[in-house]
C-alpha cells in the first residue's frame, strides 16, 4: 500500500475519534506502523496532515457527487442526485465537519481555504447542470454564474442544518421540496 495514503487513512481515523488537538504525530506513526521519520518524510507537521485529510475527504465527496450526477438524465434528476449525495454523505466526512468545530478559531484559515475550493468545484458542477438545462430548454436562466453560486451556497446551508436536525425531514422530502422551490419557484403563476 502507498505509505502516504496509509498515513492519511490512519490520521483520518484518529482525528475523527479523538479530535485534532489530542492526536499527535507519534499517534499517527503508531497507528500507521511506521516511524515518525517516515511520517515527516511526507508531511512537515500535524496541520499539514490534517489539511491533506480534509482535502482527501473533499475530493471523495466531489467524486461521489459527479458519479451520481452522471448517472441521471434530466436536469432536475441531476440536481436531486447532487443534493442527495451531498447530504447523505455528510456524516462520512467527520474531519471536515465535526473535528474542525473543536478548533474553528485556531484553524479557520485552513478550513476556509478547503471550503472555498469545494464551493468552487461544486459551483462548476452545478453550472454545468444548469447549462445543460438551458440548452435542452428545461430551464430559463438569465445569469448562469449567479444561479450556480446561489444554488451551491443554498446546498451548503441546507447541509449543515440537515446534519444537525436530520429527524425533522427525510432526506428525500428535503431534497424534493428544496429543488421544487428552486426549479419551479414559489410565486403564483
Amino acid at each position: 500500500m502507498d505509505k502516504k495514503k496509509h498515513i492519511l487513512d490512519s490520521a483520518r481515523v484518529l482525528f475523527a475519534r479523538y479530535g485534532l488537538k489530542k492526536v499527535t504525530t507519534d499517534d499517527i506513526a503508531r497507528k500507521t506502523h511506521v516511524s515518525k521519520a517516515t511520517v515527516y518524510k511526507f508531511f512537515r507537521n500535524k496541520s499539514e496532515i490534517f489539511n491533506a485529510v480534509m482535502q482527501m475527504e473533499t475530493d471523495e465527496l466531489l467524486t461521489a457527487i459527479k458519479e451520481a450526477i452522471d448517472a441521471k438524465n434530466s436536469v432536475v434528476d441531476k440536481l436531486k442526485a447532487h443534493l442527495r449525495t451531498r447530504l447523505s454523505r455528510v456524516h462520512e466526512f467527520v474531519n471536515f465537519y465535526q473535528v474542525t468545530q473543536e478548533t474553528w478559531g485556531d484553524y479557520w484559515p485552513h478550513i476556509a481555504q478547503v471550503r472555498q475550493r469545494f464551493l468552487f468545484a461544486e459551483k462548476y458542477m452545478v453550472k454545468d447542470i444548469l447549462e445543460q438545462g438551458v440548452k435542452r430548454q428545461e430551464l430559463k436562466i438569465k445569469d448562469l454564474d449567479m444561479a450556480a453560486h446561489v444554488l451551491a451556497v443554498a446546498l451548503a446551508s441546507v447541509e449543515f442544518q440537515w446534519a444537525l436536525d436530520e429527524d425533522s425531514l427525510t432526506l428525500e422530502n428535503l431534497v424534493d421540496g428544496m429543488l421544487d422551490m428552486m426549479v419551479y419557484g414559489i410565486s403564483r403563476r
